[in-house]
């Protein structure tokens, strides 16, 4: 039984990741990744918040070394890349996907393939690699390209975030161009109309729940409050705090996070590997990963270069221009918000008494309340139904992340509060602007089975806040 040290000493598997990173083995360096980040068991215990450490592109046989997991940058030097970051949760059983790998990706096999049914639609067919708890499905548009200046048009950078893009600290080893950062909004923008499709055509056949971001569900059938989530955060983020988990990267997550899975299931569950679906069944995948020389020899007969669709992604683009959402964006960013100067007299002068208590209690206590994505859509589902613009409802939860609820000197240092809470909001907004949201879960009942009300009975109906999607 091989080593993650050894596994990752074939030439193969070496060239394999270094595909992914844009590149090649021999010369890391010229890569178009802008930096690796490596993680896991070797770094327990290192001053870092996480496991994990950030490297330029030289350290990359360094991480392999130390047999660390592989991630490269989302940040590219001449792409802007379009990811999907598809996972199973489940809110009881956290360790249910190492526990019962094969049950689990049976429950993502019909929202995998109607994600591979939406994109074929338009020509494309993205590289997917299954990671632990799901799939990631990559493809990349050439910078400079007529599609790539489109999504520039479209993509928006609120103040804060166009400073930080302007200066260079840590992951920022050079100023971010604001070009790409706005073709990296827009790239955002459009994957937002692409998962929108897709979890409608998902609902058609998957068991469990499709989400948009991992907010809590309900209980299912079998009495787990699981579901799929269809994962776009990292376009809510500055690029150069993103990184992707590279094809053929070992995965040990389980392993450093024993507290949440249980210590039984990291114990017990191998390291396992992150490989290209390709042309594989799903039962050929699941007899494979966890084995590091089958996986080594599946590396000499593949190849993980992200895949180019500069072209055909202007069919996507095309629909999108076509969309409700499109135009509910428009609307969106046709509003400004409030300056900061303004906020002790407009966001932080808000009365949250007529909100319910489960809806005030995040924006009474932020920390950490306010950062869980079901309580930003059930504050952004109830302000819209009071008549409040989202991006005031952003304004809001902006002014909260940066006031003084004890979030530590360095929260929104490589982070933005600003981009990050217009993302979440536009998101919640933009799923019942365009009709994909129904809200068939925005009731007491639900929410109390969700683990989120804090006040049973507090005479408030969360169902008489209701936003009609009119813009």
């Amino acid at each position: 039984m091989l080593t993650p040290v050894e596994y990752y000493r074939d030439p193969e598997v070496r060239e394999r990741i270094a595909e992914y990173c844009g590149g090649s083995a021999q010369e890391p360096e010229l890569c178009t990744a802008e930096y690796l980040v490596g993680y896991g068991e070797a770094l327990i215990g290192t001053p870092a918040p996480e496991p994990y450490i950030s490297t330029p592109k030289a350290g990359f046989g360094s991480i392999l070394e130390r047999g660390l997991d592989i991630f490269r940058s989302l940040w590219d030097r001449v792409h802007t890349l379009g990811v999907l970051d598809v996972e199973y949760f489940n809110i009881d059983y956290p360790g249910e996907v190492y526990l019962n790998q094969a049950g689990v990706f049976r429950k993502l096999e019909p929202v995998y393939r109607a994600i591979l049914k939406v994109y074929g639609k338009y020509g494309i067919q993205p590289l997917v690699i299954m990671t632990g708890q799901g799939y990631h499905f990559s493809f990349q548009v050439q910078s400079g390209t007529k599609t790539d200046l489109m999504l520039e048009g479209f993509g928006r950078l609120i103040d804060s975030l166009e400073g930080k893009y302007g200066v260079e600290l840590s992951k920022r080893h050079r100023k971010v161009s604001l070009r790409h950062g706005r073709s990296f909004d827009g790239m955002g923008r459009v994957m937002e109309f692409l998962a929108h499709e897709i979890v409608r055509e998902a609902a058609k056949a998957s068991r469990i729940p499709v989400m948009l971001t991992d907010v809590a569900v309900g209980r299912s059938g079998r009495g787990a409050r699981e579901a799929v989530s269809i994962d776009l955060s990292c376009f809510g983020d500055p690029i150069y705090m993103r990184d992707l988990r590279c094809a053929f990267s070992t995965h040990q997550k389980h392993k450093v996070q024993r507290a949440k899975v249980g210590e039984e299931i990291a114990s017990r569950t191998p390291v396992q590997v992150a490989i290209p679906r390709g042309s594989l069944d799903l039962d050929e995948c699941l007899g494979m990963r966890r084995h590091f020389r089958r996986c080594a020899e599946y590396a000499a007969r593949t190849y993980c270069f992200i895949p180019d669709f500069s072209v055909n992604f202007k069919k996507v683009i095309a629909d999108y221009q076509k969309s409700t959402l499109f135009r509910f964006h428009q609307w969106y960013d046709g509003v400004r918000q409030d300056p900061w100067s303004k906020w002790d007299a407009t966001y932080r002068a808000f009365d949250a008494r007529v909100l319910p208590p489960c809806v005030q209690h995040g924006l009474q206590i932020p920390n950490d309340h306010l950062l869980k994505p079901t309580n930003l859509q059930t504050l952004t589902r109830c302000l819209l139904a009071l008549g409040w613009h989202p991006q005031h409802v952003a304004g809001l939860v902006r002014s909260k992340w940066e006031g003084d609820y004890g979030w530590g000197s360095d929260r929104w240092a490589h982070f933005d509060a600003g981009s990050r809470s217009s993302f979440y909001i536009r998101l919640f907004a933009g799923l019942i602007a365009d009709g994909t949201d129904q809200m068939i879960d925005h009731n007491c009942v639900s929410h109390l089975e969700k683990g989120y009300c804090w006040q049973p009975n507090c005479g408030y109906s969360l169902g008489m806040y209701r936003w009609n999607g009119k813009f």
